[in-house]
């Protein structure tokens, strides 16, 4: 059964406790009934989101990441370390009920990569999907990569580098993808945040430079807010779906505020 409608939230900086507590809240919600929610948002400070399954004490540099001021958080999806800052972080939440997005994991990337791709073209950004085999060599000589030097299929690359990086989670009745696209070059600057050795961190610096690119590369005069228009347009257009856009209820935001605060989303999120 199709969802006759797009929620639309387009967000004002949070945490980034509020901003995986929300995506949380979004996919649970979206487990009890037909729904789809695209969020756009940001961030109060620069903060890196890691994987599921990556280590806090063993992938950051907790004194560099304390003397500047960078916030840290698990996310509920897979992959690597991701420095959110100057970007517009996506994400599509919906019940496995809405048929249009695919019902397997390369169906829905595949979906949701074309309104991603679509959005950027209306702002002038011409891209592609990562459609080609992968060569996992580096990745596997280099299991610290982060996730930007990781491209997987149906990743949306422009002039070769890659613009936009994602991770899903699939539950037994939604499913969450969500990602960044960088609008400066200044998620680049996540190897200072890592445990890494000297050689490691220019390493990884070098490879940032050379295989990854930002809105601003590409297109100095789009501003962010347009940016966002075009998205929300690439989803509803792609999709066929009408929006209803707004932000968060008053009660939303107090529930999003109160799994942020609870014992167990900090043991499972923030330490």
């Amino acid at each position: 059964m199709n969802t006759p409608e797009i929620r639309i939230i387009t967000d004002c900086p949070h945490s980034a406790a509020f901003n995986m507590a929300a995506d949380l809240y979004t996919l649970n919600r979206c487990e009890t009934g037909p729904s789809l929610v695209i969020r756009l948002y940001s961030w109060e400070r620069p903060s890196i989101t890691l994987g599921i399954m990556e280590k806090p004490g063993q992938t950051l540099d907790i004194a560099a990441i304390q003397r500047d001021g960078v916030s840290w958080i698990k996310r509920p999806t897979g992959g690597r370390s991701v420095l959110h800052y100057e970007d517009v972080t996506y994400s599509c939440i919906y019940s496995n009920s809405v048929d249009l997005l695919g019902n397997s994991l390369m169906e829905s990337y595949r979906t949701i990569s074309n309104c991603l791709m679509n959005g950027l073209m209306l702002s002038g950004v011409k891209c592609l999907p990562h459609d080609s085999p992968l060569d996992n060599s580096l990745v596997k000589r280099q299991a610290k990569l982060p996730c930007f030097l990781a491209p997987n299929r149906h990743e949306i690359m422009v002039m070769g580098k890659k613009l936009v990086g994602s991770a899903q989670k699939r539950t037994s009745r939604a499913v969450l993808q969500h990602g960044s696209i960088p609008v400066t070059r200044a998620f680049r600057l996540l190897p200072r945040y890592l445990q890494l050795t000297i050689e490691e961190r220019s390493r990884q610096e070098e490879l940032l430079e050379q295989k990854t690119i930002c809105i601003r590369e590409i297109n100095p005069a789009l501003l962010q807010k347009d940016l966002i228009g075009s998205l929300v347009k690439g989803f509803c257009d792609t999709l066929g779906l009408q929006s209803i856009a707004g932000s968060w209820s008053v009660p939303e935001i107090q529930a999003i505020e109160a799994i942020a605060g609870t014992a167990d989303f900090i043991a499972k999120w923030q330490t």
